[in-house]
This record gives C-alpha cells, sequence and structure tokens, in this order.
C-alpha cells in the first residue's frame, strides 16, 4: 500500500511538471528576402534557457509555462522581443547601427564590428558605387585612418604606388599590406581588373590581435576584401549600370614661359633670339602651349556593366559582366579591359553547403615605353618635351603670304612617317601590354552538429602578362622653319619581348566551434591548415639592326646582345602554416581574444624557415555595465588593448643561397664572376605590435575612435653593402631595427536625421613618427648620396638629405651653399656638405573628411583627402630653370627674375650657373584634395514602378577635381610620394556620368 501511494504521488509531480513546461518551435528568416538566419540566437524572457537557430533558421526551445515572451537577435540585425507562440516566423530587419555590421577579420564565420577586439576600419559599398577611378584602392583614399595610398602616375594601367598602414616597417622589405579577396590572398593584379560594383565591403585590420592570425605576410597590416553574393530565396535581381566621361590633367604649377616671355628673358641675359624668331613672335603671334598640344584635356572613359543576382531555397548566385574603356592623356596610352565575376553557393542538405567564386579579367593597354617611365630626364620623353620645346614653334607648317600668315596641315617634326603628327615622341616609343588574370575560389563547409563549422578552401591567384615594346628611329629633327638637327641616340632600332606566368594555390582547412554557456560566456576557438604554393617563369629577349620602322619585328633584328638582353627566370616558393584563434566574452562586457601562428616559408635557410607569431587583446563594452544604462544618451563606449608579433618576407626569392653569374673581360671576353653573396642566417623580419584605443557613440548622433600605437621592427631585412674585398657588392641580412609610433583618430557626426533629410560629416587622421633604431655593423649612419637618402639611427627612414643652398652673391650672380659646418661656400660637394633637412617625403600627418548630404530623392556627397608635413626634391623645376642652355630649350616663368647685373637681389643665379640638386628645390608638397563628388537622383519608386523597373538613378562623379598646396610650392601633383618629383605622366582630374537601372 505504501509502495502505491508513493508511485501515485510520483506520477502527479510529473503531471504537475509537464504541465508548467512547454516546447515551442518557429523559424527566425531576414526580412528583406525571407532567407532563414543560421545561429540568430533565441532567449526566452523570464526564465530558461535559449538556443540558436539550425541551417534552416528553425530553433526548438523548452521554457516554464510562465514564460510569454522571447527575445530573438543576430548579428546585424535588430534584436526584437515578441509573442512566443508554436510555429512562430520571426523576421529581422537590418540593424542601422554600424556596430552591428558582420565583418570578416580572419579564417572565421564572421563577427560584429562592435564586438572586435581589434583596431579596424570597414569602408561600406557606398564608397565605391560611383567612383570613376579604374582600380577601388583609389578610392580608399582620405576613408580609413593610418591608410595611405599615394600614387606617382596617372597612366590608366597604373596601381597606386605605395599602399601602407601606418608607416614604413622596413627599408628593404615589402610595406604593402597583404590583400584577402573573399577569403583567399591575392597580388596586386585584381586592383585594375575587379570592378568596383562588385565590392560588397573593404574591412582594414591593422593591428596584432586583427592581423596576427595571418602571420607570416601581415606585419604590414590586411585588407580584407568581400564580395557582392547572392541570397537564398531571394528574386532574380538585374542591374546595369553605364558610364561615360573624360579625363584632363590635374594642374601644374610648373609654368612655363610664353613666346614673349621667352624673347625678353633671352634679351635679359643678352642672348637674343633670331631677327626671323622676333618677327614670328611680335608680328604673327606664334606661341605654343606644348604641354596642350601634347597631354589631352578631353581623353574619354567608357563602361558597362550588368549584375544578376538572386537564389532558390537551395542556390543562390551573382553574376557580373563589367567593360571599362579608358584613353589616356598622352598619344599611344590607354586602356580596355573586361572582367566576369562569378558566385554560386549551394545547400547540398542540412550540413554541408558548396560555393564558387570567381572572377576573371583581361586588359590590354598601350603605353609609351619613355612616358611611363619614372619621369626622369629623357630626351626622348613626350612630356619632358612638352616643357622643353620652343614657344614660338607651330605644330603647323604656315607660310608668309602678303604680309599674313597662312597655317597648313600638323607639321611633320621628325620625317620617318609622313604622316603630319606633331606629337612624334608619343609615336616614337609605342609599347602594347596585355594581361589575362583568374581569381577561383572553392568552397565546402560542413555543420555537422549545432555550433561546429568545418571549412575547406582551394584558391588560384594567377595571371599572364606580355609586353611588346618598340623603339623606332629617326635621322633628324625638322621644324616648320626648316631648322634641321642630327639626333643620333634615335638611329637604333629595337623590338623586344617578355612574357610572365604567374600562380598562386592555397589551401586552407579550418574547424571552428561556436557555443555559449548560460547564454552568459561566449566562446569561440578555430585551429587551422593553410598551404601556399607560389610558381613563376619570365622570360624577355631583345633585338636591334632592325631596317626601318616598318619592319620591327624581332626577326627583323639583326643584333641581339644574349647577356643584357635575354632573359629567363623561374621560381617556386612554399608557404606551410598551421594556426589557432580563440575569443570569449562574457555577458558582451569583457571581450579576449588570442591567435597563434607557425609559419615555414622556403625563402629563407632551411634553419631559419620556421617562425611563431601571436598576439591577445582584450576589450571592456562599458556601456554593458549596469551602472551605465541609465545614461541613454551614451550609444557605445569600449576599451581595448592588445600586443602581438607579426611577421614580413617580402624580399625577392632565394636570397640567402650564393650564386654564380657571367661577366665580360677587359679584352671582351667571357668569364663566370661571383655572383649573389650567400647568407644561411637570412630569417624572418618581426614586427612587435603595441595598441590601446577606445570607442564611442553619444546621442545616436556622435561616434568616433583613438587609437594610440607602437610597432618595432627587429631583424629587419636590408640589403647590406660589402668590402670589395669580399668579391661581392651587397647582400641581404638582418640587420637592422625600427620604429613607429602614432595616432589614429576618426570622428564622426549625422547632424540631420529625418525622413527627407540627412546630413551627415566625418573627419579622421594619422600621425605616424618613424625612427631608426638599429643599422647594420653598428653603424650610425648609412648614406645613399645619389637617392638623396640617408639612414641614421634616432632619425626618420625616409628623411632627405642635401647641401643647403644660400642664395645668389648679388655681385657677381654665382650660386652660393652652407658647407656641412655652415660656412659659405661657392663650392658645391654633395658628398662634402650635405647635411639633414629634418623633413621626410613620406608625410607624418594623413588623413581625409568628407560630407553627405540628402533631400528626399537627391544626394550629394564630397570626400577630400590631405597629407601634411610632406617635402620633396623638384628636380622637374630644376631642369627647366636652366639658363645655361636657354639657347636650345624653353624656361620656367621664375625664370624672367635672374641675375643680371651687380646689386640685383634674386635667387637665380646669372645665366652661366648651372642649377644643382640642392635645397633650393626642397618643396612643402603637402596638399588638400577633394577626392570625390557624387550628385546622385533616384528617380520615385511609384513612378518606375509602372514601367517595371525597380530601381532608376542617375549621378555624375568628379574626381581630382580640386587641390590646395602651399604657396611655395611650384611642381607638377603633389601627391608624388618619392624623394624627387620628375617629369611624370600626369595624373588625371576626372568627370562621369551615370546611369543606373535595375529590374
Amino acid at each position: 500500500m505504501k509502495k502505491l501511494f508513493l508511485m501515485l504521488c510520483g506520477l502527479l509531480m510529473v503531471a504537475v511538471v509537464s504541465a508548467q513546461t512547454r516546447t515551442v518551435s518557429g523559424t527566425v528568416v531576414a526580412a528583406a528576402d525571407n532567407e532563414p538566419l543560421i545561429g540568430a540566437t533565441v532567449v526566452p524572457v523570464g526564465g530558461g534557457s535559449g538556443t540558436a537557430t539550425d541551417i534552416d533558421g528553425k530553433f526548438h526551445i523548452t521554457v516554464p509555462g510562465s514564460v510569454k515572451e522571447v527575445k530573438v537577435s543576430y548579428v546585424g540585425m535588430k534584436t526584437v522581443t515578441l509573442p512566443l507562440t508554436d510555429g512562430m516566423v520571426v523576421k529581422l530587419e537590418m540593424s542601422d547601427n554600424r556596430l552591428d555590421e558582420v565583418i570578416v577579420t580572419g579564417y572565421g564565420t564572421g563577427k560584429k564590428l562592435g564586438s572586435a577586439v581589434g583596431s579596424l576600419n570597414v569602408v561600406n559599398e557606398d564608397v565605391f558605387a560611383n567612383s570613376p577611378a579604374p582600380n577601388f584602392v583609389d578610392a580608399l583614399q582620405g576613408q580609413v585612418p593610418g591608410l595611405s595610398i599615394f600614387s606617382n602616375t596617372g597612366e590608366p594601367s597604373a596601381t597606386p604606388a605605395n599602399i601602407r598602414i601606418r608607416g614604413v616597417n622596413s627599408l628593404d622589405a615589402s610595406n604593402t599590406p597583404l590583400f584577402i579577396l573573399d577569403g583567399a590572398p591575392v597580388t596586386s593584379s585584381v586592383f585594375t581588373t575587379l570592378s568596383m560594383n562588385d565590392i560588397e565591403s573593404v574591412t582594414v585590420l591593422k593591428d596584432a590581435v586583427s592581423t596576427a592570425i595571418y602571420g607570416s605576410r601581415a606585419a604590414n597590416g590586411v585588407i580584407v576584401i568581400t564580395s557582392k553574393k547572392g541570397k537564398f530565396g531571394q528574386k532574380a535581381k538585374v542591374t546595369v549600370r553605364a558610364n561615360v566621361g573624360w579625363s584632363s590633367p590635374v594642374e601644374n604649377k610648373i609654368k612655363m614661359m610664353n613666346s614673349q616671355q621667352y624673347i625678353e628673358f633671352r634679351d635679359k641675359i643678352n642672348q637674343p633670339v633670331t631677327a626671323e624668331v622676333r618677327e614670328l613672335v611680335e608680328k604673327y603671334g606664334i606661341s605654343t602651349d606644348w604641354q596642350k598640344e601634347m597631354i589631352k584635356d578631353n581623353a574619354m572613359t567608357y563602361s558597362l556593366e550588368g549584375q544578376v543576382s538572386g537564389g532558390s531555397d537551395n542556390l543562390s548566385y551573382t553574376i557580373s559582366l563589367n567593360h571599362y574603356d579608358q584613353d589616356g592623356l598622352i598619344a599611344s596610352s590607354g586602356m580596355r579591359r573586361e572582367s566576369l565575376r562569378a558566385s554560386l553557393e549551394s545547400k547540398v542538405n542540412n550540413w554541408l553547403r558548396i560555393g564558387f567564386q570567381g572572377n576573371l579579367g583581361y586588359r590590354e593597354y598601350e603605353t609609351n615605353s619613355a612616358a611611363a617611365a619614372d619621369g626622369t630626364f629623357y630626351t626622348n620623353n613626350p612630356i619632358v618635351q612638352s616643357y622643353m620645346m620652343m614657344p614660338y614653334d607651330s605644330p603647323y607648317y604656315y607660310t608668309i603670304e602678303n604680309g599674313d600668315i597662312v597655317y597648313g596641315d600638323k607639321a611633320v617634326w621628325y620625317k620617318y612617317t609622313g604622316d603630319g603628327d606633331a606629337n612624334w615622341l608619343t609615336k616614337l616609343n609605342k609599347g602594347k601590354r596585355s594581361s589575362v588574370t583568374a581569381n577561383l575560389l572553392l568552397s565546402e563547409v560542413i555543420t555537422p552538429i549545432k555550433g561546429l563549422t568545418i571549412r575547406s578552401q582551394q584558391a588560384l591567384d594567377a595571371y599572364d602578362y606580355r609586353n611588346s615594346s618598340i623603339w623606332t628611329a629617326v635621322d633628324n629633327f625638322v621644324t616648320p622653319m626648316g631648322d634641321v638637327t642630327d639626333f643620333g641616340q634615335y638611329t637604333t632600332r629595337q623590338r623586344g619581348e617578355s612574357f610572365e606566368r604567374y600562380y598562386s594555390f592555397v589551401y586552407t582547412n579550418t574547424a571552428e566551434y561556436r557555443f555559449s554557456i548560460n547564454n552568459l560566456h561566449n566562446i569561440s576557438v578555430l585551429a587551422g591548415q593553410e598551404s601556399i604554393i607560389n610558381k613563376s617563369n619570365q622570360f624577355n629577349v631583345a633585338t636591334t639592326g632592325q631596317p626601318n620602322n616598318s619592319q620591327m619585328l624581332l626577326t627583323n633584328g639583326t643584333d641581339i646582345d644574349l647577356k643584357n638582353n635575354v632573359g629567363q627566370e623561374i621560381e617556386e616558393t612554399t608557404i606551410n602554416s598551421y594556426f589557432f584563434n580563440a575569443s570569449y566574452d562574457f555577458d558582451n562586457r569583457y571581450f579576449l581574444d588570442f591567435s597563434i601562428r607557425r609559419d615555414g616559408s622556403s625563402k629563407f635557410a632551411p634553419d631559419h624557415r620556421w617562425s611563431t607569431f601571436w598576439s591577445a587583446g582584450v576589450m571592456w563594452n562599458a556601456k554593458s555595465e549596469s551602472f551605465l544604462q541609465p545614461y541613454t544618451w551614451i550609444d557605445d563606449l569600449k576599451f581595448r588593448v592588445n600586443y602581438g608579433t607579426t611577421g614580413n618576407s617580402g624580399i625577392g626569392n632565394y636570397k640567402y643561397f650564393g650564386t654564380i653569374g657571367s661577366g665580360n673581360l677587359y679584352n671582351g671576353g667571357n668569364t663566370l664572376i661571383l655572383g649573389q653573396a650567400p647568407n644561411y642566417d637570412l630569417k624572418w623580419e618581426t614586427v612587435r605590435s603595441f595598441d590601446v584605443g577606445f570607442s564611442f557613440g553619444f546621442l545616436d548622433k556622435l561616434y568616433g575612435s583613438a587609437d594610440f600605437y607602437v610597432k618595432n621592427t627587429e631583424d629587419m631585412l636590408m640589403e647590406i653593402p660589402y668590402s670589395f674585398t669580399t668579391g661581392y657588392d651587397s647582400g641581404s641580412g638582418n640587420i637592422g631595427s625600427m620604429r613607429n609610433t602614432g595616432v589614429d583618430v576618426e570622428l564622426g557626426a549625422h547632424i540631420i536625421k529625418t525622413r527627407d533629410w540627412y546630413w551627415g560629416v566625418r573627419v579622421n587622421f594619422n600621425y605616424n613618427k618613424n625612427e631608426i633604431t638599429g643599422l647594420f655593423n653598428g653603424k650610425q649612419f648609412y648614406s645613399m648620396p645619389d637617392y638623396g637618402l640617408y639612414y641614421e639611427i634616432g632619425k626618420d627612414a625616409n628623411q632627405l638629405r642635401t647641401v643647403m643652398y644660400a642664395g645668389v652673391d648679388p655681385r657677381d650672380g654665382q650660386q652660393m651653399w652652407y658647407d656641412k659646418d655652415g660656412n659659405l661656400t661657392k663650392e658645391f660637394n654633395r658628398e662634402r656638405d650635405a647635411v639633414s633637412t629634418g623633413k621626410s617625403f613620406i608625410a607624418p600627418w594623413t588623413g581625409g573628411f568628407g560630407t553627405n548630404l540628402r533631400w528626399r530623392n537627391i544626394s550629394l556627397s564630397a570626400d577630400f583627402n590631405w597629407a601634411a608635413e610632406k617635402y620633396i626634391f623638384n628636380w622637374a623645376h630644376q631642369m627647366v630653370s636652366a639658363a645655361y642652355r636657354a639657347t636650345s630649350t624653353n624656361q620656367c616663368v621664375d625664370m624672367l627674375n635672374v641675375w643680371t647685373k651687380p646689386g640685383d637681389i634674386t635667387d637665380i643665379p646669372n645665366a652661366d650657373q648651372q642649377p644643382q640638386a640642392d635645397s633650393r628645390y626642397l618643396e612643402n608638397s603637402s596638399f588638400v584634395r577633394m577626392k570625390n563628388l557624387t550628385l546622385q537622383y533616384d528617380f520615385e519608386k511609384k513612378l518606375i514602378n509602372k514601367l517595371g523597373v525597380q530601381g532608376l538613378a542617375l549621378h555624375f562623379t568628379g574626381r581630382n577635381l580640386l587641390t590646395f598646396t602651399p604657396s611655395g610650392y611650384t611642381g607638377t601633383d603633389p601627391e608624388y610620394e618619392n624623394n624627387g618629383v620628375r617629369f611624370s605622366y600626369p595624373n588625371t582630374r576626372q568627370y562621369e556620368f551615370g546611369l543606373e537601372v535595375t529590374f
């Protein structure tokens, strides 16, 4: 009887408990496209354990009977609290909070921007959408504090010359960041083949905790590119974009003399022009601006693009085609590009997804070999000659009839074609280049159990490149005035061909496990392995002695220099890696992140191939603390600190090998000589980074962040000069160290935010102090006088060094300088008297600012970038300030102030003096530039929907429209970043009109 009573009580208790709990099922989807959201968090309000949605967005949760509501959240979406019902469908909308943006920073599945422990910035697709630039990197200028991008040329096919994150880390090794496209590393070939409209976002990783997971390639930071992809369950969407525009050169501060000024100048220096020239100018008004003649101000650009995206329940897709055609500012220059991008993802079943992403590009461009060089003073450079040619020469044939000038056809300045082309140099050195690029990625994702993601991917980055160059010949220089000058340097013809094939295979395998304990302790661990195989094959050959300008094939040549004009390189390198990352956060308040990576590279000596890189970081989300909850005006407040190491292997291959090469004996014979010096102690360059920072958001209007960092480069890779007694000129070594210290600051405000109006502003800047802390062989300094560079411990690695100009002696018009002891001298001696100027050609201050204004369907945006305390040697100005050769070349307008008699006070010496490469030509090239200005109109939906169109927009965009420089700057484009600016291909000012239609 007692046993029966106990059994009945037990059954009653079970019944009571069952009555107090219930199990509810539901689905969580995105409101925009009804795509299931995997891993959304579902938490009962008032008690019970939460859960996460599965691969189909479904959840099952058991809750006490008293629970009436459930809280649902997902990264990048607005969190909602809804009544709890069985079979409920929760639709989450995108969040306006930038901290909820989902970002990809490593090999994992992504995280919220607000939960990232490291220092990083995200640039969204709006920045790239209407930019007329030929590559997406250009559009990043001024967008991210600490990211510096400078272009040294406006040639259509060119990519930015210098891309850096937080300063220069190495003297000889690469300073370029690692680029990741959809999870796979890519080369710079992607810059000009990836359409900007295919980009969803770009994330710039700047500190060790963000980059250490990439190990050996991340010493210079990482730029992660995420492309657009289709969505499951999305109706097919077709977008067509068409743009047309034109380019002109940016403003040139070097002003050349017109004909009247040139005659006046020649009179001042007692070297008057001929009577014939004087008559042409004073009576007939001939005055030619040769820069306008040779450099176009309306080079056209066209682009056409189509994109289709969408998906079914188990398949998503995006396919885009792009055509881009840009004419160059110089004749015989321009680029045409075709690209195809496809992205496919398939849900094979509940635990397996397979994806494919591919980008194919073909690029063909013309270039003038001399104009595309570094702007050096080559007489066959058409840009040089646009400065040097006489203003009284006409580009047209003419005759004098009855006292009037009658113009005819364009003059044949060189007697080699008879086609009447005044731009003879632009036709003289033609080059044609073409490349085929491929970026392919396969991925397989397995989710065997809740929270576990196993991913495998195979990537290919490849390109095939060809370059054809032609150097034709002419015998005489013939002007319309009948002058004939022998130019012997143009009598040799040459045809060259070079080929390069490169491909990189990347195999990556990772396993990631995410789980939560009591919805308070959120943990993620990831382990992975990666193998990278790089192979390249290069071949070049050139022949000379072609009989005429019509027979310019390789086989038409009569001579070939096997030692100097034939070459081949075959290279192969590998990197093997193992890595691990663990992240933890407690109740969205305290965050920890730890990464470690072991890398082995074949670039280094066998005993030094492997190295370990790691990072650790913490972050405190103060806003989540209970004591700040009453302060509702605080939207975000976080503090973070991290430390870690990364590696740099950005040197040539096989640098540790000793090699033997071929050489010439004094009597013309061939012999074997010592080539590259061996160094079996060559190892990784390491950067140790410390970063502390905070971010904030107030009143749903103001936001910002600030970071202080210190980066110490150790075992710096350098090319070191050797004693002549060794038989080698130099060799690679790990001797040297460097420090970069700086701050990144970003501020923004949503000043007006209503239904019809929006006005936002932003500003960012970076200050970076560079300092050499160690040099080879215990040296305190190392000078490279031919390049104007000087390395000294305790000083900036990019400081400029020269002889200081003291002006002109008013008694005799001779130049004066200060010697190394500060005494006046009239003897120029660079090796003896050169001193440090304390100025750098790399700006310590860089940044950007911008504004966005919208009224209903009309929007206006403007973006600026700037650099301060940036200096450069203006060698171009030096070359056009040479009165001693005034009878053969034009001069800049400044030369009208030339010294002519005792007592003249001027900086310009007498006409017999040759200008020297001294501080007179050291100029402040700081600048502020309007990078982009865009005006756009979006047509009303209710109007265009009647036409079966989902979206229709028109826009106008201007690029590089305005540039402001210090009053003393007299150079070409101030953006040029090198120790000296010469006669380089002009940067462009672009204008574009565009149409976008979505069906």
